[in-house]
C-alpha cells in the first residue's frame, strides 16, 4: 500500500512493503529531501524530519503509521 499527500510545500509518499515502510519527501521544486526506510524510530529521528520539512509532515506520517498497525 502507498499513501501520498501534500503537506504545506512538501509532497510525501509513505510506501508500505513488509515490515519497514519507506518514507520519501520532496519539496515544491521536486527535489528529494528524504528517502528512508522507517524501522524503529526515536524522537531524534522525528525531530530531524521536522527540521528538514515541517511538524505537519511529521504529524501526518506518524498518524498514517499508527493507522497501519
Amino acid at each position: 500500500m502507498s499513501s501520498m499527500f501534500k503537506a504545506g510545500e512538501f509532497f510525501v509518499r509513505l510506501y508500505f512493503q513488509g515490515e519497514r515502510p519507506e518514507l520519501t519527501i520532496w519539496n515544491q521544486n521536486g527535489t528529494k529531501i528524504v528517502s528512508e526506510f522507517i524501522g524503529s524510530t526515536t524522537p531524534n529521528f522525528w525531530a530531524q524530519i521536522a527540521k528538514l520539512t515541517s511538524q505537519d509532515v511529521v504529524d501526518r506520517v506518524q498518524s498514517l503509521l499508527k493507522n497501519e498497525d
